[in-house]
């Protein structure tokens, strides 16, 4: 991979030669303020560290970057590598220049895990971005690391590993989403040169081997369809191009393609000066040339995600020979090869129409800016408007990226940690303070939970909660809890009023059967409909007056004292004609289990043992001495 290296003293010279317009005293006081604070360091190659700015800034140049950006690159290891206070740069340089190179420092200021997984990946891309207020502090970034890159053979094999495992990962993408492709490319090329060092040796002596007898089949194809354009009247231009190495690699590993195969898939790119050329080029081909079936790919009816737009076609000649022909617009391909820069992810009330509409205002003040560098006003503009996603990224105390939405609080991180770490919140720390859980929170906070299992949610949750899923389960957990205290309450007004009618409905199954009378399926909502007084205890005996529910209380009573006469009395632990009374909640007779209660001032009152009155034995519990063992007295013992 070749690239020019830039050094201090040609660098004004070397952005002469690529003739964009240029603040040449801005760059050369940012260049010589620079070199004095860097002065004394060196790089792992024992070059002046100056130079890794210097080719920084360049990289940034060759994307016809204005001259602030060109200056903060200069400047964007100043604050980390050396006594310069922002302050001092502010002094300088102006507080535009000194937030570029804050927001490049703060970014520094987060490390990526090498074994992440890929939503952690996403995660931490979308925390770099959330935290930029402004997009060129990405852009200075990837030129940041693309030159860490090409100069990665001075670390050690343990940092290349690392270094170039963050850059897949996270570097490349971001390339990729603001649609950098030359940046993209040449990154994936350098990260899978030392991720991956044998797969790489063996690609690139494969690819040197039949690389003259493949240039010539490129060359002869863009001969055909430069004829092709010609015969037909349509302006534009042909190039050929070479796979880069990572992706073929990847197309290997992805679709389990024989490298041989991919190799000999030429690349042929079409450029021409409208949409309609476009499809009526791939008409032509399609004529020409024999179409692989399914490989027509339309990005411009649906473009990618990052506003890439082309029309992609395999298909083969008459000598057998594949070819990848990509058809675009000249505005197409320079959105494609030099990126767009100002692209962010839409997201709230506006319709797709807007979005569309909006997105093509945007790159129309780039495309001017491009055309004409001297508008670099509007440019700016553009790279500073709606930067900021709806989202934010905070950093558990682990190190892990938990996405979350703008204006979440400590509640709604923890809701997102685990259900259970919500429900038992009782603080957070935030960066290593304690503070309030209705605080806002922002990207890059270290956020801590503090729970307990006796603490529980609060009601006024709702009002701060910015997740609808936390604010859903804070309801439905108070929801639940209104419904058990229905279902209590209605309970125990049941057995209450059931035993002064001496009810026979003791079972579930009892209970279940009148619950069907007013067309309620099961014994909780039916307990719950009587709680909510949504049905009284006396639309209950009204229903069930006609039916054998309710016994006779004359009868009942005659029939225990003929059943208790039986016996003589109560045997009360071998003591004899004490005061006693039967309860009526539970009528024993002889042949019960029973038990002794001694009332105060009523002498023993007598339960079965298995009586249904749990506010008795909740008394026996809270007073145990007062339980007493009794046995009835038969007849046939004396």
């Amino acid at each position: 991979m070749k690239y020019k290296n830039i050094g201090k003293d040609n660098f004004l010279d070397e952005i002469g030669k690529l003739k964009i317009y240029a603040n040449n005293e801005l760059l050369q006081e940012a260049l010589h303020f620079a070199s004095s604070a860097h002065e004394t360091q060196k790089r792992k190659s024992g070059e002046a560290y100056i130079i890794h700015p210097v080719n920084v800034a360049y990289i940034l140049a060759e994307m016809k970057l204005d001259s602030i950006t060109i200056a903060s690159a200069l400047l964007h290891d100043v604050l980390e590598d050396t006594n310069i206070t922002s302050q001092d740069l502010k002094n300088k340089f102006g507080a535009e220049i000194t937030e570029l190179v804050n927001g490049v420092t703060k970014i520094e200021s987060f490390r990526y895990r090498a074994k992440e997984t890929d939503k952690q990946a996403e995660n931490f891309r979308k925390l770099l971005i959330s935290i930029t207020k402004d997009i060129r502090v990405i852009l200075i970034k990837l030129a940041d690391r693309l030159h860490n890159m090409r100069t990665l053979e001075y670390m050690t094999d343990k940092q290349k590993q690392r270094i170039a495992r963050e850059t897949i990962d996270i570097y490349a993408p971001l390339a990729n989403r603001f649609g950098i492709a030359k940046i993209k490319w040449e990154l994936e090329d350098l990260s899978f040169k030392y991720l991956f060092p044998d797969e790489y040796k063996k690609l690139v002596k494969q690819v040197s081997i039949k690389k003259d007898e493949r240039d010539l089949m490129i060359q002869n194809a863009v001969s055909q369809i430069k004829l092709i354009l010609k015969n037909n009247d349509i302006s534009g231009t042909v190039t050929g191009r070479s796979k880069h190495f990572y992706s073929i690699f990847h197309k290997n590993k992805r679709k389990n393609i024989s490298y041989e195969d991919i190799l000999d898939l030429a690349a042929v790119r079409i450029i021409v000066d409208s949409v309609s050329d476009c499809y009526k080029v791939l008409g032509v081909i399609q004529t020409e040339f024999i179409p692989l079936e399914k490989s027509r790919k339309d990005y411009i009816t649906r473009p990618k995600p990052n506003n890439y737009r082309s029309l992609h076609l395999v298909a083969e000649n008459a000598e057998g020979q594949r070819f990848e022909f990509q058809i675009r617009t000249k505005e197409m391909h320079l959105i494609a090869e030099e990126g767009i820069a100002a692209h962010w992810r839409y997201k709230g009330q506006e319709t797709k129409a807007q979005i569309h509409e909006e997105f093509e205002k945007q790159l129309f003040r780039i495309r001017n800016f491009l055309n004409d560098q001297k508008d670099s006003e509007t440019f700016i503009d553009s790279l500073k408007m709606n930067l900021h996603p709806d989202i934010i990224v905070v950093l558990s105390p682990q190190n892990d990226y938990i996405k979350l939405r703008k204006h979440s609080s400590p509640i709604d991180y923890a809701f997102k940690v685990h259900t259970d770490v919500g429900f038992h919140c009782k603080g957070a720390f935030v960066n290593g303070k304690l503070v309030p859980l209705r605080s806002r929170l922002y990207s890059g906070d270290v956020v801590q939970i503090l729970t307990s299992p006796q603490a529980k949610p609060s009601k006024d949750w709702v009002n701060f909660l910015s997740s609808p899923k936390a604010r859903q389960k804070i309801r439905s957990y108070f929801k639940k809890l209104e419904l058990q205290e229905f279902i209590d309450t209605g309970k125990e007004l049941f057995f209450k009023r059931a035993r002064k009618i001496h009810l026979k409905a003791k079972t579930d199954e009892d209970i279940a059967e009148i619950a069907r009378n007013f067309k309620i399926s099961d014994v909780r909502s039916f307990f719950a409909a009587l709680g909510k007084n949504e049905i009284t205890f006396d639309d209950i005996k009204e229903v069930l007056k006609e039916k054998e529910f309710i016994e006779a209380p004359k009868i009942i009573q005659d029939e225990l004292e003929l059943k208790r006469k039986k016996t003589d009395g109560i045997i009360i632990e071998d003591i004899r004609d004490i005061l006693l009374r039967y309860a009526k909640c539970c009528n024993p007779v002889p042949g019960d289990e029973i038990i002794g209660y001694i009332t105060r001032g009523k002498g023993i009152t007598i339960h079965k043992t298995n009586c249904t009155n749990t506010g008795f034995f909740n008394q026996i519990k809270k007073e145990p001495e007062r339980k007493i063992n009794v046995r009835w007295n038969y007849k046939d013992e004396k």
